[in-house]
């Protein structure tokens, strides 16, 4: 009989300690419906301490299981990143966040490491403007 493995299963794979208060951690961003900082998954879980939120959004990002978005002066948010190869397109007024898949920027990668002689291992781009309803 095959058991179907959840979200949080799949995710808690990548750990080899697995605890309690990570697997909370897991459920909360499984949860999530949209992007998140660390802050606001630490505020939504509050008997887990900060430092295993910090932590796991660290660790799961490492394996690339979480994409993370930089927003100009604040903090970070993360999502769920198991979706195919995106980049990210940021409202400067109300922090929206929309993924953009498909990106079509790999041979200028290549080219602009090759001209400096690095060897690529990956890339990320996120553009910044107004959205529809902030302009």
């Amino acid at each position: 009989m095959k058991t179907e493995l959840s979200t949080v299963d799949i995710l808690e794979e990548c750990f080899t300690r697995r605890t309690e208060s990570r697997r909370v951690v897991l459920e909360a961003i499984v949860a999530s419906k949209d992007h998140f900082s660390a802050e606001e998954l630490y505020k939504s879980i509050p008997h887990v301490g900060r430092a295993t939120v910090y932590r796991t959004l660290s660790l799961l990002q490492d394996f690339g299981l979480i994409c993370r978005v930089m927003i100009n002066s604040s903090s970070p948010r993360y999502r769920i990143g198991v979706i195919s190869h995106h980049h990210h397109i940021v409202c400067i007024e109300c922090g929206g966040i929309q993924d953009i898949n498909g990106c079509g920027i790999d041979d200028f990668v290549k080219l602009v490491a090759s001209k400096f002689g690095y060897e690529p291992q990956g890339h990320r781009v996120e553009i910044y403007g107004k959205c529809p309803t902030c302009s």
